[in-house]
């Protein structure tokens, strides 16, 4: 290990080591560790014969050191000196190597190197033949060399492959090269083009801001023209509004006092006629529905009748058949008691069974008696359930109908809507309506844009004040606009508007509660007294405009909440009073709170039901609940649905801005839209005032209140369909389970049958002939006559219940046709009645409308002269309107005109920065461009052309070139490396030559060496080395053809005994030491397999070889102790040190005289054969493999764009070298790491101070 450690081993392992620090002594079970280890060979370098020193070290005495220490944090540090000169490991192993000391040399032979060497196989053998000769040299050289030429021919195809690709590439770019010249000639004209067109831009840009100027200073002056105008405009419209306050008054002094009473009256008859009309209708419709009704009602009482007098006759059989079963079971009985009797008197069984017999009979009447009874109960059930099926069914065809007369008159109403809507006197007063509004808001538009056009509106609101202060009424003109056409004249002051306007919800969410709560008062026009009340009304029935609701604030008297309204209000889920609820001016709260009527607002219907009775009610989806409990609801039409059409008194003013903004999109039309509007408003009234009462309106109306009826009816009849079918589904119930108890008492009174059969069956088998044929004649009798009995009762049971009910149901048909016909009595009186009070009132009628017509004709002339002054108006206004128009769209224009040229002078600014940019000249106004149309078909000409090439490569050019230079190098480089192909083909083809030639020159002399060895050796034996192949040695093995004594020549090695075999390695072993003689020789244990006389025969052989190199033999044969020079004894002391004993003794030596002498004399042949041999090749002389080329230049990307892996040639040989020979590369790989980490040792690590060790640990560390 220590001789080891200094030559330099291929791994610690060898030495029994993980480690080199494992090498240092660690102190054992009880000694001090060391720090550091050392071991040091002593070499004898004396000059031989020619001078030369074995040693290429000028000294006669050279020692190599090698030292290991651990460093501050543990690593360990080694150290190599040569004759106290520091070293490194490379230089140290070099110098021994060159004088055959090696650690893994053929003069050190380990435990198990023979064995292998024997045990091994022929190519093995040679391989240790090929590291003798020094051919591993050739075939690292061979190795890279064919590697190289691999790499060179994938190369060269490579190139082939991609020169034929190139050229076929150029073809293609030609033509592409042509159209992309073409196409950058073209591109360069366009460039040009292009500045042309911007530098006409430009010049467009300048020459459109100088028009645009002119054409702003042409505005200014004409806007300065029409102010005049519009000023003397005003002044005439200012004149003609007051003409009109004036004239407003004169009609209001026509329309006061008497005239409005006379005008009241009329209005009140007129209500009186049509409600009588309607109240006729009503009632007569009532006669045909109950005339209706007392008919059907007739004929189910005949069949009722019918039905009781069948009955009847049922009951009657059943009577009869029960007394003649009666009758029988009497007689049965009493021949049966005879027969028992007669039985009875006779033996002690006949009495048994006649007892027998009695029991079964009293459990067959129980069991009858139970059976009629739940049959009876079963019968009952029955009829009642086909009575309640009968009345369903009845009730059904009722609903049925109901249902076919409403869906008859939602198709009349279909008719009536789209038949004649022009003739619909409530369609027309409500166009007439929309008409008067619409009239009153273009008016409104007409106001309001004179105001925005002349932007005074603080003016306007002086006007306003005027107003109101002349006219002495609360609100101006300008507010009753939005009202009906009434207001919107003037006529009639002290109309302040709908409740819908007047009034909204304080909440969205109570919008359609608070509209249904309201209902109809939503319509209702708020005025300040009765008398502008009176003043209405007569206006409208001269007019023809329809009939309205009026609420004169001075007038209207309502009382405040109380009773069961405040103690509901204060229930959970009521919401409050609708008049609390809304938002108003608190001037017209009577009137509020006059049409919501103490309602009452609360979430659902289920809270209005248990709060219903004495206060009406409305819920958030809109039902309404009535104090006296009728309830309103369902799914309202959206348009004929009551709704707010205006906000509260303070949103007013909002609107009528909001009027103002509008005008602005009207004010060209709104003349024409006036005149058309007041010619369709007279049209209308010529119409209203053309129709009669039979007119469709009327109709429309009828219409409505029988679908109402019938709606009802439907409702009504459905709910009673519910109830029979719940009654009906209750008695079926019943009937089953009766049906059910009845048979299960059936069986039980069979079964008693049975069992009373079989007891009269056993008297009558004790019982004498006669007496058992008596027996079972009574027997039989009883049993048909109780059948007949059971039938019988449940017959008259049944027929009696169902006489009693069809008796009830005659007298309750026989009621309703009486209350009928009572109310048939009541409308015809009634109607009686309503006629002659319509009479009188049409009577009345005419001689009030007399004395009103003179009214008319003085409120006509006044009227007519207020239309000619607000068409007068209308018209100045137009003229003013079309000035402000035209103003302000020259005001507009110049405005544009100002935003026109401050864009244009933007973009003449961009187009002079772009320009810059572009380093494009600005021309000067001197130069002649052409036009922005011409410049741009100049561009698009060009755009066109370059358009009709297509697509054009552009880099077609490039790549052209590019491909030609490509190819002159793939070219290039092909020829370069077919060159080095043939190159590296002569370098392997001579490398091989010279390998073949050393190897098989060492081969014969080893081979000489091994015959003379193995003859010393075995004497009379014999042995020789032969190569497999020897025309090829590098594809066969290596054999040893060894005779022992004794043994045939045919002796195979496989042969050989495990001595025989060791003493042919031996053998080889001392040859091939032959031929590499070292200094010194170490073996280990070599004779262990040999018997004692080959184990004298190695140690005599190491004894006669010892007189030229010094061996040391590691043995336990005392034949070879003899023969040793010296004898070194290793001891263990048991404290994990190793001690050496040494003696010397020469006078024990044995002189081996001829033997000796041989031995000598066949080593000096041998080294006469040596010299003599011819000179081998030197491996250092044979031929280099030059560099690897690398990568063509000329295949740069190609090969990586082609997926083509180009690998480099030293990644490559190293691949392959490496394979088989990873070991020797790692044991080299360590050896550079131990050079390196010595030097960064000595360069970077500072010397450590020196440790005081005492001399007996220095020892123990050496």
């Amino acid at each position: 290990d220590a001789m080891q450690f200094v030559l330099g081993p291929k791994s610690t392992k060898s030495l029994r080591a993980a480690n080199v620090t494992q090498l240092i002594f660690n102190g054992g079970k009880r000694g001090r560790p060391a720090k550091h280890m050392s071991a040091t060979l002593v070499f004898s370098n004396t000059p031989e014969f020619d001078g030369r020193r074995r040693l290429r070290i000028d000294t006669d005495e050279v020692s190599f050191t090698r030292s290991v220490r651990l460093g501050r944090k543990g690593a360990p540090i080694s150290a190599y000196r040569i004759n106290d000169d520091p070293s490194s490991a490379t230089d140290m192993r070099r110098i021994l190597a060159e004088a055959g000391l090696r650690a893994d040399g053929y003069n050190i032979v380990q435990q198990g190197d023979v064995t292998t060497l024997a045990t091994m196989t022929p190519h093995k053998r040679r391989a240790v033949l090929e590291d003798v000769a020094g051919v591993t040299a050739y075939d690292d050289e061979i190795r890279r060399a064919t590697t190289q030429r691999k790499h060179v021919e994938n190369n060269i195809e490579t190139i082939d492959l991609f020169e034929e690709e190139q050229k076929g590439r150029l073809k293609g770019l030609a033509k592409e090269r042509e159209q992309a010249l073409k196409f950058k000639e073209l591109k360069d004209e366009l460039d040009i083009s292009k500045v042309v067109l911007h530098q006409s831009r430009h010049r467009n840009r300048l020459d459109e801001v100088r028009l645009l100027g002119e054409e702003r200073s042409r505005y200014l002056g004409d806007i300065d023209e029409i102010g005049g105008k519009i000023t003397e405009g005003n002044k005439g419209l200012l004149a003609l509004d007051e003409e009109i306050v004036k004239v407003d008054s004169d009609i209001n002094e026509i329309m006061g006092g008497d005239a409005r009473n006379l005008l009241e009256q009329i209005r009140q008859y007129d209500i009186d006629i049509e409600t009588g009309g309607d109240r006729i209708g009503d009632q007569r419709r009532i006669i045909e529905h109950a005339e209706g009704e007392i008919e059907e009602f007739e004929g189910e009482l005949e069949r009722a009748e019918k039905a009781r007098v069948d009955a009847e006759g049922s009951l009657k059989d059943a009577s009869e058949a029960l007394v003649s079963a009666n009758q029988s079971l009497k007689q049965a009985a009493k021949d049966e008691e005879g027969a028992r009797d007669a039985i009875q008197s006779g033996d002690k069984h006949g009495r048994d069974l006649k007892r027998i017999l009695g029991k079964a009979t009293e459990a067959v009447d129980k069991a009858h008696s139970t059976h009629a009874q739940a049959r009876l109960q079963a019968d009952r059930a029955e009829q009642t359930a086909q009575i309640a099926s009968s009345n369903l069914a009845d009730i059904e065809g009722e609903f049925e109908e109901a249902t076919i007369v409403r869906d008859d008159l939602e198709l009349v109403g279909e008719d009536l809507q789209s038949d004649e809507p022009q003739a619909d006197r409530g369609s027309l007063a409500e166009e007439l309506r929309r008409l008067q509004k619409q009239e009153g808001e273009l008016a409104e538009d007409r106001d309001r844009s004179e105001i925005k056009v002349r932007d005074t509106e603080r003016d306007l609101n002086k006007a306003r004040a005027r107003q109101e202060e002349r006219a002495n009424t609360p609100g101006s003109a300008v507010t009753l606009a939005a009202l009906t056409r009434l207001r919107q004249s003037g006529e009639i002051h002290g109309i302040m508007g709908s409740l819908g306007e007047l009034t909204a919800p304080k909440d969205p969410a109570h919008e359609e509660a608070l509209s249904n709560a309201l209902g109809g008062g939503l319509r209702s026009i708020v005025v300040t007294d009765d008398d502008v009340a009176a003043k209405c009304i007569s206006w409208l029935r001269k007019n023809g405009g329809g009939r309205a609701t009026f609420l004169p604030l001075s007038k209207l008297s309502v009382g405040r909440p109380q009773g069961r309204s405040l103690i509901v209000a204060n229930n959970p889920g009521v919401i409050g009073f609708a008049h609390d609820l809304l938002d108003y001016d608190s001037e017209i709260d009577t009137a509020v709170r006059y049409a919501g009527r103490n309602t009452l607002v609360v979430q659902s219907m289920d809270i209005a039901r248990r709060n219903m009775g004495g206060v009406r009610l409305v819920t958030l989806d809109g039902s309404v609940i009535e104090s006296s409990g009728a309830m309103t609801g369902g799914s309202a039409s959206r348009t004929n649905r009551n709704a707010f059409g205006g906000g509260s008194v303070s949103s007013s003013l909002d609107r009528l801005e909001a009027a103002v903004e509008e005008a602005n999109l009207v004010h060209s039309t709104v003349e024409a839209a006036l005149r058309e509007v007041r010619t369709n408003q007279q049209n209308l009234r010529d119409r209203i005032h053309g129709l009669d009462d039979n007119d469709h309106s009327l109709r429309l109306r009828n219409w409505k209140a029988d679908l109402e009826r019938a709606q009802k009816n439907v409702q009504e009849i459905r709910k009673k369909v519910i109830g029979a079918t719940k009654e009906f589904e209750g008695c079926d119930s019943a009937k089953a389970e009766l049906r059910a108890d009845a048979d299960k008492a059936g069986e039980a009174y069979e079964q008693a049958v049975s069992k009373r059969s079989t007891a009269a069956q056993d008297l009558q088998d004790h019982a004498p002939d006669h007496l058992s044929q008596k027996l079972r004649d009574a027997e039989r009798t009883m049993t048909e006559a109780g059948r007949t009995r059971l039938v019988s009762e449940a017959a008259i049971s049944s027929g009696n219940e169902r006489t009693a009910i069809l008796a009830g149901r005659v007298k309750e048909i026989q009621r309703q046709i009486d209350k009928k016909q009572g109310l048939v009595s009541e409308a015809e009186a009634a109607i009686t009645k309503l006629e002659e009070d319509i009479n009188e009132a049409e009577t009345k009628l005419v001689d009030l409308k007399e004395q009103a017509s003179q009214f008319n004709e003085e409120q006509n002339a006044l009227q007519d002269r207020r239309e000619e002054i607000i068409e007068e108006r209308a018209s100045l206004r137009a003229s003013v309107e079309i000035l402000s128009q035209k103003r302000e769209t020259l005001t507009a224009r110049i405005e544009e005109l100002n935003i026109q040229i401050q864009q244009k002078r933007e973009a003449v600014d961009e187009i002079e920065v772009e320009l810059e940019a572009a380093e494009v000249s600005i021309p000067s106004p001197d130069v002649q461009l052409p036009t922005v149309a011409e410049a741009e078909k100049s561009v698009q000409g060009l755009e066109r052309r370059l358009g009709h090439l297509g697509d054009v490569n552009m880099l077609a050019i490039e790549h052209y070139d590019t491909a030609v230079e490509r190819i002159a190098g793939l070219v290039e480089d092909g020829n370069l490396l077919r060159d080095r192909r043939s190159q590296l083909v002569s370098i392997a083809e001579q490398l091989e030559d010279e390998r073949r030639t050393r190897l098989m020159t060492v081969f014969k002399h080893v081979n000489k060496n091994f015959g003379r060895v193995y003859k010393i050796l075995q004497p009379t034996g014999s042995g020789s080395l032969r190569m497999e192949n020897p025309k090829k040695p590098f594809e066969g093995g290596l054999e040893m053809d060894c005779v022992p004594p004794g043994k045939s020549k045919h002796t195979k090695r496989s042969m050989l005994s495990g001595g025989e075999k060791s003493m042919a390695a031996l053998a080889l072993i001392f040859a091939i030491q032959d031929y590499e003689p070292s200094p010194f020789y170490y073996l280990d244990e070599v004779d262990q397999n040999l018997d004692p006389f080959n184990a004298e025969r190695i140690a005599a052989l190491c004894r006669m070889r010892s007189q030229r190199a010094q061996f040391m033999m590691v043995t336990l044969r005392k034949v070879s102790l003899t023969l040793a020079d010296h004898h070194v004894g290793i001891t263990h002391a048991g404290d994990g040190r190793s001690r050496l004993i040494s003696e010397f003794d020469r006078a024990a030596a044995i002189e081996m005289g001829e033997e000796f002498e041989a031995e000598r004399k066949s080593q000096a042949e041998s080294k006469a054969e040596r010299e003599a041999m011819p000179e081998l090749p030197d491996p250092e002389d044979m031929p280099r493999t030059p560099e690897p080329l690398g990568t063509p230049k000329s295949l740069g990307g190609l090969a990586e764009r082609a997926g083509v892996e180009v690998v480099e040639g030293d990644a490559e040989e190293g691949i392959e070298a490496g394979d088989g020979t990873l070991e020797a590369l790692r044991d080299r790989t360590d050896d550079w790491t131990e050079d390196m980490e010595e030097r960064e040792t000595i360069e970077q690590t500072p010397e450590e101070p020196a440790v005081a060790e005492s001399e007996a640990e220095q020892k123990e560390a050496e």
